[in-house]
């Protein structure tokens, strides 16, 4: 009987041993994700989404436990940042809408094309595309068919510095022009005075994409007098 006490107790004891060593481990790994985490999101300019952070061989978990120690923020679904950080609300919806083009007054402002901001953000999606919460968020919502949708996309920056997808200058002013687009003529004139008056300026180019958009009588009624 003594025998059978003095086997139990070893058990026990190995039991506990191994689990009291397995903790250990855990938390030493747990740790260092945290830590490689943390130096990650850093060299990311402050900011990581979930599928960036699993790509680096971290577990979703240790952006959760992260978050509700308040070490990071996350700022939307699957957006993540340091807390010392400024939000971008542009880099935000290009990380959550990662097939959305900022486009129009959008666009127009990323290039410098207007005078502040737009009271809405604009995005372009091929297709049907459907997201409720687009509007709940008050994106306005444009689509674009298969062919036009990846003409001229192009990476541009926030004002926070940080790349997010944009239509370039030219497919803008070119849109904006159209009929459907039903932009006001103060903020067309002052983003074609504007372009035309920029060194980055490509003339040939607007051209060419003022026939695929077909507004090219009117864009070349603009050039005539601005240049």
């Amino acid at each position: 009987m003594k025998k059978e006490n003095t086997t139990a107790k070893a058990v026990i004891w190995h039991i506990l041993t191994f689990t009291l060593i397995f903790y250990i481990l855990v938390s030493m790994n747990v740790n260092s994700q945290k830590e490689r985490l943390i130096e990650l999101i850093s060299k990311n300019g402050g900011r990581i989404t979930t599928s960036e952070a699993e790509l680096a061989g971290i577990h979703r978990m240790i952006l959760k436990q992260l978050a509700d120690s308040y070490e990071i923020i996350r700022t939307s679904r699957g957006v993540y940042q340091l807390p010392t950080l400024q939000e971008d609300d542009l880099l935000d919806l290009q990380n959550q809408y990662p097939t959305g083009i900022f486009s129009y007054e959008t666009a127009l402002y990323l290039h410098s094309l207007m005078e502040r901001a737009p009271f809405w953000w604009t995005m372009t999606f091929r297709g049907n595309y459907h997201a409720s919460s687009l509007q709940a968020k008050g994106i306005v919502k444009k689509l674009s068919s298969k062919k036009l949708y990846p003409i001229e996309i192009v990476d541009v920056k926030t004002p926070m510095g940080n790349i997010v997808k944009a239509y370039s200058a030219e497919r803008t002013l070119c849109e904006i022009a159209t009929t459907k687009a039903a932009a006001d003529i103060q903020t067309i004139t002052y983003a074609m005075k504007t372009y035309a008056t920029s060194k980055a300026k490509n003339i040939p180019k607007l051209v060419e994409l003022a026939k695929t958009f077909h507004v090219e009588k009117k864009i070349r009624t603009y050039l005539e007098v601005l240049l």
